[in-house]
């Protein structure tokens, strides 16, 4: 009797076991057809990129200049702060920039106080500090730009008038934008179309489609950023526009 049970235990794990292969069996060979129909999926399509770019020059400026006047009194900072405006103000006017194009920033004003011998500020005051800007917005970039350059000359009148960097901006850009993913577009078709035929195959439909960097940099750069980058330190600038194009490929 034992041994009539230990043999249909036997039979029933034999069993078993071939099931268990069996089902591991068609598991494996179902997970290498997926394989091979991915796998031939992808030898029939291509992924290329596309891309295109124009050197531009930039139609307008913005451009900044800080003058400061430091006295022991209120009232004389003032005066001196608005008799180097009427310099600033000559010195634009020379430069053939109209006064329609400048903006001129309300005074700040600063009071700095005395210090003991230990270095600690005291109450009693010691002098005033008064600033005041200038903001030009021009479309003529040549000319911002040199006057930028040529405005530190007032130092040698006694004027302390720091120049910032002017910003050269082109009011194109989403026009320039469209026309330039256009031909990134047609770049990444050709480039898809010449190595499909190389395999003698042709570009079927296209599958997707994503845009990559749109940047703009100095005309001599050679920077590429992730994030893209918008130069405006420069008048003359070079605008670039990558695409990422897939098509299925037929045979």
């Amino acid at each position: 009797m034992n041994q009539y049970v230990s043999s249909i235990s036997g039979s029933r794990l034999a069993m078993f076991l071939l099931g268990a292969t069996l089902a591991l069996g068609f598991t494996y060979s179902a997970h290498l057809m997926s394989s091979a129909i991915v796998s031939f999926k992808h030898q029939n399509t291509i992924k290329v990129k596309g891309m295109a770019d124009k050197v531009i020059t930039s139609d307008s400026a913005t451009w900044t200049a800080t003058w400061t006047v430091r006295s022991t009194t209120l009232k004389e900072s003032y005066a001196e702060l608005e008799k180097q405006r009427g310099i600033v103000k000559k010195f634009l006017s020379e430069a053939k920039i109209p006064d329609a194009e400048c903006t001129y920033s309300a005074l700040t004003t600063q009071t700095v106080f005395k210090q003991d011998e230990r270095g600690h500020t005291t109450n009693d005051v010691f002098g005033y500090v008064l600033n005041q800007w200038v903001e030009v917005k021009s479309k003529n970039v040549r000319l911002i730009e040199t006057v930028s350059k040529s405005i530190t000359e007032l130092i040698q009148e006694g004027i302390e008038i720091q120049s910032h960097p002017p910003q050269f901006i082109f009011s194109g850009l989403e026009a320039l934008k469209l026309e330039l993913l256009g031909s990134a577009t047609k770049n990444a078709y050709d480039r898809a179309k010449a190595l499909a035929e190389n395999s003698h195959g042709k570009v079927g439909g296209l599958n997707s489609a994503s845009q990559g960097v749109f940047q703009i940099t100095p005309v001599d750069s050679t920077d590429v950023s992730d994030g893209g980058e918008y130069d405006t330190s420069t008048i003359d600038k070079k605008v670039k526009a990558v695409v990422t194009l897939e098509f299925h490929i037929e045979k």
